[in-house]
């Protein structure tokens, strides 16, 4: 999940965001694959403020490099995602970044922000735009020193 929000921009995932799924049948527990993403994807911002930050490109970078920081702490710091996924210093995260970047498919991605109908076409564009410079520069970089380095 840290490598989906590190791509999202999700500053809120804590130990309280997350959810169980119940099979009432076999009494199995999964935990859900999706569960309160809310505060990601700059939600936050109007339509005008996007369309500030899609004609500046230092915007931009700030929303890759630079925020949003995870909720998650480490020496009492909130996490950088591109710092964190790019030190390769965490054997389970480099493990997910492994197993994730197999399965995102930006093409498709994009398929549903263009097929959904009640946002605006400059939201559109600022969703399609920040999730591409997040994957290539912080996922993508990550993954290939990782293969690198194996």
């Amino acid at each position: 999940m840290f490598i989906v929000d590190a791509l999202i921009g999700n500053f809120d995932r804590h130990n309280g965001n997350w959810g169980v799924l119940v099979n009432d049948y076999t009494q199995e527990l999964r935990v859900a694959p999706i569960y309160d993403c809310g505060s990601c994807l700059y939600a936050q911002l109007t339509d005008e403020q996007i369309e500030k930050v899609l004609n500046n490109p230092q915007d931009i970078n700030i929303r890759i490099y630079e925020r949003p920081l995870s909720a998650l702490l480490l020496d009492n710091k909130k996490i950088n995602y591109y710092d964190f996924i790019n030190s390769l210093g965490n054997e389970d995260c480099n493990e997910a970044l492994r197993r994730i970047m197999l399965k995102i498919n930006m093409d498709k991605i994009n398929n549903i922000i263009n097929s959904t109908s009640y946002i605006s076409d400059v939201r559109k564009e600022f969703y399609k735009t920040i999730l591409e410079k997040r994957y290539e520069k912080i996922l993508v970089t990550a993954y290939k020193k990782m293969l690198g380095r194996y």
